[in-house]
């Protein structure tokens, strides 16, 4: 199936899981990862690009976009999953140079990829733009990691209320502890392409019900 997916978060269990799935189903794979050129291996799997990438650069953004596109000529849909940073609990623990260098990496990088995503994705009026999250039961209670998490819903959730004409939007939210379930129902919603859940988060309870109803959640 001549699909490309570009997967932002591929260090994440979902993301991993995501791209195991992606490759089964035939489709090419695009994964940004934090490492330089120097550093990386190349992947092993057919179909499978991965691509260095710096998420404190713009100039790097750029360069991922750039080279998906020599690669493999296009890009269908883009999945973005929240990033699961982890940081200490105490702020007042935390260097300044700690703080600036987390937000830096996980929500300025995240921000500079996803801007040159959707004005690709608005110059061709068409694609898919994807948000996936996992909730846990016990949630960390470090400020900045809370701050990554609710900036990431929030910026996910104006991009889904946006309007780009073309572009189909819907975001994913668990609770679930298997990420294999929860990527088949991502990708399957993502081939079906519903219009009732274009624009809107969708929860993902268990296997047994995940095509019966649409569980759109209301926006508070």
């Amino acid at each position: 199936m001549d699909k490309i997916v570009l997967i932002i978060g591929s260090e994440t269990l979902l993301g991993r899981k995501l791209i195991e799935i992606s490759l089964n189903k035939g489709y090419r794979v695009i994964a940004p990862v934090m490492t330089t050129q120097e550093k990386l291996k190349e992947s092993t799997k057919k179909n499978l690009r991965i691509i260095p990438w710096n998420r404190g650069s713009l100039i790097s953004a750029k360069t991922v976009l750039r080279e998906a596109l020599r690669s493999y000529g296009k890009i269908d849909t883009v999945i973005f999953i929240h990033p699961e940073a982890k940081a200490g609990a105490s702020l007042a623990e935390m260097p300044i140079e700690t703080v600036e260098e987390t937000l830096n990496t996980f929500l300025h990088g995240s921000i500079y990829l996803m801007k040159e995503l959707i004005d690709y994705f608005q110059e061709k009026e068409e694609g898919s733009l994807i948000f996936a999250e996992t909730e846990k039961e016990s949630e960390s209670s470090s400020p900045v990691s809370n701050l990554i998490k609710g900036g990431f819903h929030s910026f996910s959730d104006s991009i889904l209320l946006s309007q780009l004409p073309g572009v189909y939007k819907c975001g994913f939210t668990t609770m679930v502890s298997e990420m294999e379930e929860f990527g088949e129902y991502i990708l399957k919603m993502c081939e079906e392409k519903d219009s009732r859940a274009n624009g809107e988060w969708l929860k993902f309870s268990e296997k047994k019900g995940m095509f019966q109803t649409l569980p759109i959640l209301k926006r508070k």
